[in-house]
């Protein structure tokens, strides 16, 4: 499965509804949320996800109900000074 970088602008959201789509995102058997990074007082959101095609993380959207302004195909990755294929 490829990843993906999600972002969103939400103004409005709250701890408790990012939680419960944050919990909803594990039970999908199509798609996965692996890591959410969010600043509720600015209502920004960015979001890594792992699916097979974009357009099922779209259909997840629209199925949740989320708004989302892009998402990118995560083709490399750093962490710790690493550089590796995603």
């Amino acid at each position: 499965m490829s990843k993906f970088m999600c972002t969103h602008t939400m103004k409005g959201v709250t701890r408790d509804q990012f939680s419960q789509v944050v919990a909803a995102a594990q039970q999908d058997p199509t798609v996965k949320g692996l890591q959410s990074f969010a600043n509720l007082t600015e209502g920004k959101i960015y979001c890594v996800w792992q699916a097979l095609q974009p357009e099922a993380i779209v259909a997840w959207f629209k199925k949740m109900n989320v708004p989302y302004d892009s998402i990118t195909q995560i083709e490399v990755e750093a962490a710790g000074g690493a550089v590796k294929t995603a």
